[in-house]
């Protein structure tokens, strides 16, 4: 039987997901842009996302992650928490182990909303709005839908749902072992500063959230360079054949350098935008978990109470019995 409290996790990872995509979206965009683009730099990204498109032009590509990253944080907290409960059940406290693996199963169940989610965003990002050309950098792939879902129904005509599907393997790379990554640095840190989970301040949880997200994104920044360039390309006439064949042609034009590309931007946009999620979700899943338990004790007392009025009633019927 699983827990009662299973689906905390998932709601939890719904609330903490859209705090931090709120938070961090418009500092991805840049990163985006930065990485698929050409040789631009953060803050000539800011400037010419503003002259060209107001602030609605940091905001591109968010209507569909906002719909969906609930769900996706869902699923992979979700995943997370119920499978770190099995496997450290009978255990004082989960092992590192433990936290990995559970995050890397995590990871696994996530990338089935994540790839085309992360894939229409990027299409919407590319959508710069420049009118001059060069202003972005080098030539990109330009592309031009009216919204997110007239860009998911666009790659399903294309290729069906392998095309809503471009970049998994290089997301399952980027992903799996990062979230495992991701889950260890924020237990060691909240052991360090608070303990245990649940005397962690709010300033502690952004603090540990943070430093998690910002450190696991630097190990990983060189293969969302590579999944950003696979999920840009133009689908009509592909520049890359796949990973291996996206980082060598990447290496060979651009040099070592660019995959590192977009580093201020990332970890910017990671501290804040890890710290919301865990804020969000801890702070969630504990007020979810302290309701169910005051409606089970309050169910436990009402039935309490009733046994024992019922069982009154028998005795006062038995003796007007026996009179």
């Amino acid at each position: 039987m699983p827990d009662p409290d299973y689906w905390c996790d998932f709601v939890a990872g719904w609330i903490g997901g859209c705090a931090g995509l709120i938070v961090g979206h418009p500092m991805d965009t840049i990163k985006v842009r930065q990485q698929t683009m050409g040789k631009i730099s953060a803050l000539s990204g800011f400037k010419n996302t503003f002259k060209f498109e107001g602030v609605r032009g940091f905001y591109k590509g968010m209507g569909f992650p906002l719909l969906s990253t609930g769900g996706l944080n869902a699923l992979f907290f979700g995943v997370y928490g119920n499978s770190l409960r099995y496997l450290s059940e009978g255990k004082e406290k989960p092992s590192f182990t433990d936290i990995f693996v559970a995050g890397c199963a995590g990871g696994v169940v996530q990338l089935v909303i994540a790839c085309p989610v992360d894939l229409v965003k990027i299409k919407m990002q590319m959508q710069t709005g420049g009118t001059k050309e060069g202003a972005w950098g080098s030539k990109h792939y330009r592309t031009n839908y009216n919204g997110p879902m007239a860009c998911l129904r666009d790659l399903f005509k294309q290729r069906g749902l392998t095309g809503c599907y471009k970049g998994l393997n290089s997301m399952a790379w980027r992903d799996v072992p990062s979230f495992g990554l991701y889950m260890i640095i924020y237990t060691a840190f909240i052991r360090s500063v608070s303990g245990k989970e649940e005397n962690a301040t709010p300033a502690s949880l952004v603090f540990c959230g943070g430093m998690a997200g910002a450190l696991s994104w630097a190990t990983i920044l060189p293969l969302d360079v590579i999944k950003s360039r696979i999920q840009g390309d133009n689908p009509a006439n592909p520049k890359y054949k796949g990973f291996w064949d996206c980082a060598m042609k990447s290496y060979r034009s651009e040099g070592v350098g660019v995959f590192f590309r977009g580093f201020t931007m990332m970890t910017l946009r990671a501290f804040p935008t890890n710290g919301a999620i865990f804020l969000g979700y801890v702070t969630s899943v504990n007020l979810l978990r302290g309701w169910l338990y005051n409606t089970q004790t309050n169910d436990s007392t009402t039935k309490t109470h009733n046994i024992e009025t019922d069982d009154k009633i028998l005795k006062d019927s038995s003796v007007d019995l026996m009179r």
